[in-house]
């Protein structure tokens, strides 16, 4: 019997009791080729348990951390705000606010923040990582949600090398499989619930590039940002017109994630939105139309097509920005490739919500 057959629905409806040593630890992390000590890091989700009782929505993420003996926990940026409690000994905070945290206290640091951790020899900590949306940084190991100085330099070279990684794994989201397979093109309804799932996105995608242009903060920008806006102006219509969808679906998890990028054209400044809205979103996008192109494009459609326009003029709009971006000094990377990872991360979550949408068997019960 495995670790996750033993904890069944009758385990989860009673106390249970889960030992710190019982969570499978991590001692290092590689990040872009290059390995990172990180103390002692205990996921919560690598127990069977935790990952059964920890309730996906929200995403809160839990993690056993320690250092001890002089160990150091290099300075680092993550996409997303974190608090550390600190539950036994003291730890020496560096970064951007250095000081001594001892039992009791508690660092709470914003997304894109620098900050680290030391001991001296002879001193330990045991602490409670905390992050408040998505992922835990270092539960899946291959994708860590980190950025450390020494990998980062801080420069428009290491954003394009880390958002092309991005990329990468962006690859082997459960969309990309879906697309690669024969299930859309000989399901009928499986397709239907596809294209209604992505007539969300697209609904999102579009409020998302007429909110950046809204709220455009620098002058030089705006005429790329009307060039952008004209080319894409109107593909939500154009996907429901020639599919004949009925645009009713509803999805919490889906809205949520494709609303954030709505929100960060609030928020953002402008190169932050370059990164999510070109680096990220558009690269996506590209990938996506070479994908879905051979399942959607008809050979002889006299209108452009939803997915050959993505297929070809997504690729043009990924360079959007890119100039502009270059002139930037170097300590803005830093904090950029920080959004660059949490854009990813969210775009992800998008197009895994599209692709379990579309596997859904039957009604999936969201549509209004």
């Amino acid at each position: 019997m495995t670790d996750a057959e033993h904890f069944t629905s009758h385990a989860l409806s009673k106390v249970q009791v889960i030992r710190r040593c019982d969570i499978p630890a991590i001692t290092s992390i590689q990040v872009d080729e290059e390995i990172h000590s990180l103390g002692e890091h205990r996921d919560f989700r690598r127990h069977p348990f935790f990952r059964e009782f920890i309730p996906d929505q929200g995403r809160t993420s839990f993690s056993w951390v320690s250092l001890k003996d002089g160990e150091i926990l290099d300075n680092h940026v993550h996409p997303v705000q974190s608090m550390i409690l600190i539950c036994s000994g003291s730890v020496y905070l560096t970064g951007e606010t250095g000081q001594l945290l001892n039992e009791g206290d508690a660092a709470c640091v914003p997304a894109g923040k620098q900050h680290g951790f030391r001991t001296c020899e002879g001193q330990q900590f045991h602490g409670l990582s905390i992050q408040f949306d998505g992922n835990g940084l270092y539960e899946v190991e291959s994708a860590p949600r980190v950025a450390f100085n020494n990998d980062a330099t801080h420069s428009f070279a290491s954003l394009e090398k880390i958002n092309a990684l991005l990329l990468e794994r962006h690859g082997r989201n459960p969309l990309f499989q879906l697309l690669r397979g024969n299930r859309l093109r000989s399901d009928a309804a499986r397709r239907k619930r596809f294209l209604e799932a992505l007539l969300v996105w697209s609904r999102y995608f579009q409020r998302m590039i007429h909110a950046r242009q809204a709220f455009c903060t620098e002058p030089g920008l705006l005429p790329l940002y009307t060039r952008h806006l004209r080319d894409e102006l109107g593909h939500d219509t154009m996907l429901q017109e020639q599919h004949g969808l009925e645009g009713n679906t509803r999805d919490p998890l889906l809205e949520r994630a494709a609303q954030w990028f709505v929100d960060r054209m609030l928020h953002a400044d402008e190169a932050e939105k370059l990164v999510i809205v070109h680096q990220v979103v558009e690269a996506s996008g590209f990938l996506f139309g070479q994908a879905s192109r051979p399942l959607f494009s008809p050979q002889r459609m006299r209108d452009a097509c939803y997915f050959d326009l993505h297929a070809e003029a997504d690729g043009d709009h990924r360079d959007v920005g890119r100039a502009w971006l270059q002139t930037l000094p170097a300590e803005r990377f830093a904090g950029l490739i920080g959004t660059c990872r949490q854009a990813w991360d969210q775009m992800d979550e998008v197009h895994a919500r599209i692709a379990a949408l579309t596997e859904a068997s039957g009604s999936t019960g969201l549509a209004a």
